[in-house]
């Protein structure tokens, strides 16, 4: 008999006291159905303020199989995930969030996948029916955008819920940037993927905290993930501008000619300021994109850790209690 694949459970708990228990013991019994596979739970608790972290810790002592971060903050989930990925060792690991909404179940369909060859398996959500509905349809537009403005490399509606192989998490965890979007830079570093499909569940319990960011706060991150890998609008703009010069000249040109065979007509307040409104509002819009790049640009010459871990759990290991 072969030696047995080594695996690395990553996730996040930001206030989950509640769904924690129930991860740790669903994931356990799922595994138990995988004697090929030895796993490890690497946990980081994101700057919770319930007890989260003393659930952690206790289930840490008894199991040495799961092995918990407490982080100095609450940092981006993304971050979190990112220390997760830091400190995987394994042949294989598996992202996901500790609200059981990226269900353990579905850890088995990953496995297969992988064994079929693949380096990647993304899971694909086809219903978001615990989502409001103008949050569906704000995703939904988001993926949209993000698939064509890069061209194609970020595919639409998979979630952070993925399986990567070790030679594809240790080229993510390469890419330091300081906006961290895991989805698109899983997608950036290729290698071998493929996707399954997955119809999101609710929450097992508590409150959803994505739910709970502003709308203009989800608008934000979205608009910084796009523009964090693509340069289409930079584009878009330097188009615009030169329409714009090109109708201005031709406009010029044109009303020259007139007023020279009609002479001067009689002012046209409304129309001249419509086209200063029109012109404004178009340079305020070229101004936003341009100052989306440059706070990008900003964010990432400061050079800041990704995230702080305050405590950790004593080192896990693989295998049985």
């Amino acid at each position: 008999m072969g030696a047995k694949v080594t695996l690395d459970i990553v996730t996040s708990a930001y206030n989950e006291e509640e769904c924690l228990p129930e991860l740790f013991k669903r994931i356990e019994k799922v595994m138990g159905e995988e004697p090929g596979y030895e796993y490890r739970i690497l946990v980081m608790d994101n700057g919770s303020w319930d007890k989260s972290w003393s659930i952690i810790q206790a289930v840490a002592t008894s199991d040495p199989r799961i092995q918990g971060f407490r982080m100095s903050r609450n940092f981006v989930l993304d971050a979190a995930f990112t220390c997760g990925l830091d400190n995987a060792t394994a042949d294989i690991a598996i992202i996901m969030t500790s609200d059981l909404q990226d269900p353990p179940e579905a850890i088995p369909a990953l496995l297969r996948k992988y064994e079929e060859g693949y380096d990647q398996v993304l899971v694909k959500i086809t219903s978001r029916d615990s989502v409001p509905f103008l949050r569906r349809k704000l995703s939904h537009l988001f993926y949209r955008m993000a698939h064509k403005l890069t061209d194609g490399m970020l595919p639409e509606s998979v979630s952070d819920f993925r399986l990567v192989n070790k030679s594809t998490y240790e080229a993510i965890r390469r890419l330091r940037e300081s906006h961290r979007f895991l989805r698109g830079l899983s997608s950036w570093v290729g290698f071998k993927t493929t996707e399954i499909e997955l119809e999101r569940p609710p929450r097992f319990a508590g409150e959803s905290k994505w739910l709970g960011v502003s709308l203009f706060g989800v608008i934000a991150y979205a608009s910084r993930s796009i523009l964090a890998y693509s340069a289409t609008p930079l584009l878009w703009v330097s188009a615009l501008g030169i329409l714009l010069s090109i109708f201005s000249f031709v406009s010029v040109v044109g009303l020259a000619i007139f007023w020279l065979i009609s002479g001067v007509p009689f002012a046209g307040f409304g129309s001249i300021i419509s086209l200063i409104f029109l012109g404004f509002s178009l340079t305020m819009l070229g101004i936003g994109i341009l100052a989306q790049y440059v706070g990008l640009v900003y964010e990432e010459v400061k050079q800041r850790p990704l995230y702080i871990v305050a405590e950790k759990t004593t080192k896990n290991s693989y295998g049985g209690k």
